[in-house]
């Protein structure tokens, strides 16, 4: 039984993060992907596409692809003993261990009524998330998928994507912040350049189950984003009821002119490394580029950068503890297999 203490901060937060009295009626039940890089918007754009367009989306999952990979070590998922297995390692994850809106996984039930797949225990599961918070349909944001999308696409080959794309000197500012991103400008134009490519070709072969937004035009002007999300998703606003709400609400939730910090915070050096490195991207994104050197990075300078970044990364303290929960989790989950 909750706390009183935790059904008040579950209500608080369904207060801030879920607008109850709003109905919107989705045309498509299947799944929705943010996708973007870490620190592009994701966070920021899924919290608004689920308190206006209604489209379930908790902690990121952080999961789908890893579990994916260990499926062999479960066995045959129409045994109830291997799928109970892979359902509590699911349940015990992270992203319901934060329990953000009072939801939990119901093993059981679970067990009694998913298909018996990876794919249908996830979408079971996420969809009884989505109606406990009165919604329909769920969604995901969790960055890392942006580096195996293809994967992630074959277990969901019905699922919609929303891509948001910054730009690269402004994500690489934002991660230098972060325990996780990037150390300096050109590792930072590396991974920058390296997602845009892979991103681009997956995106041509899905065709029109996804659309891209830019950072920049949401910070901007984040109703004309929304009209073509609303028209993407196929959602039925006939009576402009959730068009009036995005124009009364957006505009407080939003730092506009959130963006081009780069002009201001980042140095000539950092902007020629960067450049250097990922000005075609960048050009193809319709960014502005200063510098159109096309000169290729050395050998030792791919080492020398990847270095400093190495170096910089493992004396941050979240580093270690983040990696000592991974290996928790891995642990953890083998206990369970082996206990059924």
């Amino acid at each position: 039984m909750k706390s009183a203490e935790e059904a008040d901060r579950i209500r608080a937060v369904v207060a801030k993060h879920l607008l109850p009295d709003l109905t919107v009626n989705h045309r498509l039940t299947s799944p929705v992907f943010v996708i973007g890089q870490a620190r592009s918007g994701t966070t920021v754009l899924g919290n608004l596409v689920r308190k206006y367009l209604k489209i379930n989306f908790g902690p990121e999952s952080q999961f789908f692809l890893r579990l994916l990979r260990d499926l062999p070590r479960y066995g045959s998922l129409h045994s109830d003993t291997n799928f109970r297995a892979l359902v509590k390692d699911i349940a015990n994850e992270r992203c319901f261990e934060l329990n953000q809106f009072g939801f939990t996984v119901n093993v059981e039930e679970v067990v009694g009524n998913a298909d018996r797949s990876y794919a249908g225990a996830i979408d079971y599961i996420f969809r009884d998330f989505a109606a406990h918070n009165g919604m329909v349909r769920w969604g995901d944001k969790t960055p890392d998928y942006i580096e195996n999308l293809f994967e992630l696409d074959e277990l969901f080959p019905d699922a919609q994507y929303i891509h948001i794309v910054r730009d690269g000197r402004d994500v690489a500012l934002s991660n230098f912040e972060v325990f996780f991103g990037a150390n300096n400008a050109v590792v930072a134009a590396l991974e920058w350049q390296r997602l845009m490519t892979n991103t681009e070709a997956f995106f041509s072969q899905i065709g029109s189950r996804h659309i891209a937004v830019r950072y920049e035009d949401f910070m901007e002007d984040p109703i004309s984003v929304f009209d073509r999300l609303i028209a993407f998703l196929s959602i039925d606003d006939a009576s402009g009821e959730i068009r009036n709400r995005l124009v009364d609400g957006i505009p407080r939730e939003l730092k506009k002119g959130n963006y081009n910090k780069w002009r201001r915070e980042f140095t000539d050096r950092q902007n020629l490394d960067f450049e250097r490195v990922a000005h075609l991207a960048l050009a193809r994104k319709g960014y502005e580029v200063l510098n159109t050197a096309t000169t290729q990075l050395t050998t030792l300078e791919y080492v020398y950068w990847h270095f400093d970044h190495l170096l910089k990364k493992y004396t941050k303290a979240k580093v270690w503890r983040d990696n000592f929960y991974q290996l928790r989790v891995r642990l953890r989950s083998k206990r369970n297999l082996f206990r059924y």
